[in-house]
């Protein structure tokens, strides 16, 4: 029982991270282990029912999931959206594998977004959520 009540908490931990960053998606309630989440830059929010910005997003978040894969990540499918899928350990390891998956996600969200069109309102939006950033990001 005592692990359970852990495990919650740390869900809890991460699910707060999520909420609380622009550039993040939340796909199941925070009661379910693994967590799954996605990757959304705070730009793409409105449009992300296009069918092309859907498979964008699909992309983006499946070469998280390759860029991070050894702290533990796995990609599945939810509601036709891949998603991350992330299995908790301890709180640090929630802290650092989300900094990375922020981190990588806006390195990644850059160079797909080089060959698509960018309106210079969503460009400002994906570079006003680096303001969310932990601080221990590089």
């Amino acid at each position: 029982m005592r692990r359970v009540k852990e495990n919650l908490e740390l869900v809890g931990h991460l699910h707060s991270l999520v909420c609380d960053h622009p550039d993040f998606e939340v796909l199941c309630e925070p009661t379910s282990h693994p967590y799954c989440f996605r990757y959304l830059p705070n730009g793409l929010a409105e449009r992300q029912q296009e069918p092309e910005v859907q498979e964008l997003l699909n992309t983006l978040n499946e070469e998280i999931v390759h860029a991070v894969e050894r702290a533990g990540l796995t990609l599945t499918r939810l509601s036709g959206r891949f998603a991350i899928r992330i299995s908790i350990r301890t709180s640090e390891d929630i802290d650092a594998t989300f900094e990375a998956i922020a981190r990588w996600g806006r390195l990644l969200a850059r160079n797909l977004f080089v060959s698509h069109e960018l309106t210079p309102d969503m460009e400002e939006k994906l570079c006003s959520s680096e303001l969310h950033s932990l601080s221990t990001e590089v």
